[in-house]
Formats: C-alpha cells, sequence, structure tokens
C-alpha cells in the first residue's frame, strides 16, 4: 500500500462543526433515509427533500421529526417538467441548515436514451445538475456539504496505469463531479462552504417499501442459470448502517476537499454470492467465470447496445477486465484511517452492521414471501432457486434436482 497521505488526508486535528440542522436531497432513498435517522439519533434536525407523492406522511416506518419538502431535482423523462425545483426555491430551503447531505444520481448500470452519449448522460446528471444545488447551499450559507460518490473514483487514482476514467464514462464523471462541486464550495476557509466527499461501494440493507435495486440489476439476471457464473474478483462491502455512520462523522469532522473511500469489509464476489444464495433457500451457488470468458460477455452486450444506439456508463468491452476481475479492495489500514480521520471512536461507530446481516437483509427485501416475521427463511422456500420478477402471488416451484 502506498503512503495513506497520497490516498487520504490523514490528519486527525480537524474542527469539529457545530450541527444543529442538516438538509438530505435524497432523504427518502436507501442511503439519504438511514443517513437522516442517525442525524436523529445524534439530536440534530433533519429536512429532506422527497419525489411529488413519493411518501404518505404518517406512515410507521417514517419518523415523524424529519421536515419534507417535496419537487425534482431532475427528471430522467421530462426535464421540462413543471415540478422541477428551482434554485432560488433550494436556497430558500437550504436557509438555516448547517449541512448539506447530496445522496442524488443515476446508477451506473443504467442505459442511456438512443442516441445520448454515457458521458453526456452521465454528466448531465451527476454534475451539471448538482452544481447549481451546491451553489444554492452556499448562497444559504450551508457550512459543509457531503457528496455520496462513488469507489471507482478512488480505484481511478490509485491506479493510473488502468485508465479507468479514459475507458468509462462513468468513473470520468464521478471524478469530475466531485472535484467540480469541491471548486463551487470553495471552502469556509476562503469564505465558502466545505464540501467533502464520500466514495462508496456495494452497499446492503433494506428500507421500508423499497425494493433493493439487487434483485433486477443482479439476482434477476441468473433466475434461469444452474449457477451464478460470475468473474474471479473481488470489492469493498458495507452495511448501509456504515454509510449513515460516515455521512455523520463526514459532516461534523470532514474537511474542505477530502476525498475518502468508506467501506468494511474486502470480500471475493464467491463469498458474496453464496451467502446470498444461501439466505434465500436457493440451491444454486457461485461459478467462477475466467476474465477472457467473460470478456467475451461483455463483447456481446456492448454490441447489443450499439445496435440500439444506447450507451452505457461502464465500457462492457473492458468492463470484466478493468473491473469485474480485479479485486476492488481498500485494505484495513485505509479503513482504519478514513475512520480515525473522522473520529470513529468518538460517536462509538464501528463501520455499520455485519456483512451477513446486510446481505440478509437485502434478500429479505427481495424475496419477503420466503420469509417469516421474524425473518426466518420459511421451511417451503428452502432448496428453491429464485425465479425473475418472483413475488409472493407470481412465482412457480423449481424442481430440486
Amino acid at each position: 500500500m502506498e503512503n495513506l497521505s497520497s490516498v487520504i488526508n490523514t490528519n486527525t486535528n480537524n474542527e469539529k462543526l457545530d450541527i444543529k440542522k442538516v438538509f438530505i436531497c435524497g432523504g427518502t432513498g436507501f442511503l439519504g433515509f438511514y443517513s437522516a435517522k442517525e442525524f436523529l439519533r445524534q439530536g440534530v434536525e433533519v429536512s429532506v427533500l422527497a419525489l411529488p407523492n413519493e411518501i404518505t406522511l404518517g406512515q410507521s416506518w417514517w419518523p415523524s421529526e424529519i421536515k419534507v419538502n417535496y419537487g425534482k431535482l431532475f427528471d430522467f423523462k421530462n426535464d421540462k417538467a413543471t415540478d422541477l425545483v428551482t434554485k432560488e426555491q433550494l436556497v430558500d430551503y437550504f436557509k438555516g441548515h448547517d449541512v448539506l447531505v447530496y445522496a442524488v444520481g443515476p446508477d451506473d448500470r443504467m442505459h442511456t436514451t438512443p442516441g445520448v452519449s454515457g458521458y453526456d448522460f452521465f454528466h448531465k446528471y451527476l454534475v451539471d445538475k448538482v452544481i447549481p444545488v451546491f451553489e444554492a447551499a452556499k448562497e444559504a450559507g450551508v457550512k459543509k456539504a457531503v457528496l455520496l460518490n462513488s469507489y471507482f473514483a478512488y480505484f481511478n487514482r490509485i491506479w493510473p496505469e488502468k485508465h479507468l476514467a479514459d475507458r468509462h464514462p462513468y468513473i470520468k464523471v464521478r471524478c469530475e463531479q466531485g472535484d467540480a462541486l469541491i471548486k463551487v464550495g470553495g471552502g469556509r476557509a476562503n469564505g465558502g462552504m466545505d464540501v467533502v466527499v464520500l466514495e462508496l461501494p456495494y452497499i446492503f440493507g433494506n428500507m421500508p417499501e423499497r425494493e433493493p435495486l439487487w434483485k433486477e440489476i443482479f439476482l434477476d439476471r441468473f433466475a434461469k442459470m444452474p449457477a451464478v457464473m460470475f468473474p474471479k474478483g473481488g470489492t469493498n462491502m458495507i452495511h448501509v448502517n456504515g454509510i449513515a455512520e460516515a455521512v455523520v462523522a463526514a459532516s461534523y469532522y470532514g474537511e474542505h476537499g477530502d476525498k475518502l473511500p468508506i467501506g468494511a469489509y474486502d470480500e471475493t464476489y464467491k463469498t458474496m454470492i453464496n451467502m446470498m444464495m444461501e439466505d434465500c433457500g436457493a440451491t444454486k451457488r457461485y461459478m467462477g467465470v475466467p476474465t477472457w470468458m467473460a470478456t467475451i460477455g461483455g463483447y456481446m452486450v456492448a454490441n447489443s447496445i450499439k445496435k440500439t444506439n444506447q450507451d452505457s456508463g461502464l465500457n462492457y468491452k473492458y468492463l470484466m477486465k478493468d473491473i469485474q476481475s480485479q479485486k476492488l479492495y481498500f485494505g484495513q489500514d485505509v479503513i482504519d484511517a478514513v475512520r480515525k480521520h473522522l473520529h470513529y471512536d468518538e460517536f462509538g461507530y464501528n463501520g455499520g452492521g455485519s456483512l451477513e446481516d446486510g446481505i440478509k437483509k437485502t434478500m429479505i427485501a427481495c424475496y419477503p414471501h420466503r420469509f417469516d416475521e421474524n425473518g426466518n427463511l420459511i421451511e417451503k422456500w428452502k432448496g428453491i432457486n429464485p425465479c425473475k420478477k418472483e413475488t409472493a402471488t407470481n412465482n412457480f416451484f423449481v424442481d430440486k434436482k
């Protein structure tokens, strides 16, 4: 591992920000929701921006202490929609808040509309649409903004020889996003707003009334296969509670310009996938695919996308070799250094829950009908492989063989 000072700012004498009120863009989403709950636990007042009609207030799972504002920062289908919030409205929303948390953006696995390049699409929604939000926060007197970014930006920094940003539009844009918003903030020392970037890995857990992306973009793809065929790499992973801890700690102690890899467990895909299958009662297991074979599959996907005149954030021609067959590990020294920098000990933080708990809760959220009210797998589902679009009323039993 290279000198940690080239990865993060290891100065641990950073000043603690006095926080009374926080505004979360994306506060009704997976990461924002858990961050909001942790801020409440710390005695901080929380406001969020929610999509119109996204939630019904008064539901038992929604904390009544959270103030909800409604509006859209953008709309993938119609950016001219009348319910898009204006910059002036955002300034009004943000006034009186000490911290802005930005937890919004398209998933890296999204494909663009025909004729739109991957770079243009992701730059629009991760940079162009976000700059006015941070400008509004700065104008409103917000002291610090915490941006939830991707760990791809971290690996682009430490693996320059792999040219990840050059090959993958999403990674290039994520790098540009962090730099652009740090520049917008300017830093409190210069009369502006501090901006802290958190670079996030694979995240597990669940939340009420949300089906995890894991089902549609991952599990459903292997529904008809006898095994889960996947490259022989690995990745850092974390429980969603660990993201909430990082957001809160960074709000208090993160310094302007920080780009911090946030993670907990370095694990192989084999371990991850087999835990998923075991938790939901499936008989299928991980089957490692050589890089060369996975690359052929990636080329096939790339060609199918090209035929529809679409594009992707991650270039499938290089995805398997550059990313999926690699071990995207942080190493315990980096994980510990980030936690020290953000004063985890002061809060009693340990990086969130266990990987086992996070993965099990993810699987319960993906297949809720397979589990009883105590989270135990129902007997009739043991030894049964999941099927695509499986629900409590739309499923079939795969013969045990």
